[in-house]
């Protein structure tokens, strides 16, 4: 089976005044059609930069690399014109993004933006894309929608406004799509029915999908692969079974004991030491030498490459050069 979204070597650059900022560097990994793919870590890994560079949405200074593959249906979307970029964006791939609240354009009614992604793309009626408004609001769970299509962003709660945002990213029945923490600041029960929500409307279209969280409860329950980023690098690549069962990376190992859990006392919740350091500095060698408690002196003197530990399973650590396998 061919991948529904081949990702080689992307890196994207911001020039900044403390210097170049990688804050996604050398990215590889596949989406394959159906599958829920979670890309986790700490703020600042380069998980949403990641995303927004697979769609070209990186605004100067940021640069995507001469050398960077984003393949989708035999294109290389890097390499494509603006033109026909736009004719892939909503359509084929689409996006929700972290804030609905600033993601929605507050002077235009809800049914109008949703309207305005389906002429975007399709021949379609004025009347028409209304009609179908208010379908999709109807379909992401909006009560009265006839009514609500006329609101204006203010007008509906933090839920409402992430459900519009989905019904805008689904108007176009796109083959992928790409949840950029779309739980951010709703409350945990409402976090839960637009998870379900995702996840259904997902089987429902035959979609593939990246979701992009830093909530290892949510990656157990809605994933089907996990890629763990940290220091604009993927360290760790597995099926989300094993990533639980059998971390390997030290950095994925400190994440999953920084998880509260019912057996576990909250006083004696880990944390991992530091912060993710800017990407302007990243450390040398490995990344999370600084971090880690692991550390080795090759740590700190030679960068390690994704290695194959198992059979899907990679991961960027030295502690693995004497694992059986290969060096991706």
């Amino acid at each position: 089976m061919n991948p529904a979204l081949r990702v080689r070597h992307l890196t994207t650059s911001f020039a900044t005044e403390h210097g170049t900022a990688r804050a996604v560097d050398d990215v590889s990994f596949d989406l394959m059609p159906g599958e829920t793919l979670g890309i986790v870590g700490e703020s600042g890994s380069g998980k949403t930069v990641t995303a927004l560079s697979i769609l070209r949405l990186v605004d100067k200074p940021g640069q995507i690399s001469d050398g960077s593959i984003v393949e989708y249906a035999g294109k290389n979307l890097v390499q494509l014109s603006s033109r026909e970029l736009r004719q892939i964006r909503g359509a084929e791939i689409a996006m929700i993004f972290q804030e609905p609240a600033t993601s929605l354009n507050p002077v235009l009614t809800a049914g109008t933006q949703i309207a305005e992604t389906l002429r975007a793309h399709q021949t379609i009626t004025r009347k028409a894309a209304r009609d179908r408004a208010i379908e999709l609001l109807q379909l992401v769970g909006i009560p009265d929608p006839s009514k609500r299509v006329d609101d204006y962003p203010h007008q509906l709660s933090g839920g409402m406004q992430q459900r519009v945002m989905i019904a805008m990213a689904l108007s176009c029945n796109p083959k992928i799509l790409i949840a950029d923490e779309p739980t951010t600041a709703l409350d945990v029960t409402i976090q839960a029915q637009i998870l379900e929500l995702v996840t259904d409307l997902k089987q429902q279209f035959g979609m593939a999908m990246i979701l992009i969280t830093h909530d290892l409860g949510i990656v157990a329950g809605v994933t089907d692969r996990v890629a763990v980023m940290y220091g604009g690098q993927i360290v760790e690549q597995t099926t989300t079974q094993r990533l639980f069962l059998e971390p390997a990376h030290p950095y994925t190992k400190a994440l999953l004991r920084a998880v509260p859990r019912l057996d576990r006392p909250v006083d004696r919740l880990e944390t991992i030491p530091g912060a993710v350091p800017p990407a302007t500095a990243w450390p040398a060698a490995c990344r999370f030498h600084p971090r880690c408690p692991q550390l080795m002196d090759r740590c700190s003197a030679d960068p390690p490459t994704l290695t194959q530990t198992s059979e899907d399973h990679l991961a960027r650590c030295w502690l693995l050069s004497e694992c059986p396998g290969s060096e991706k």
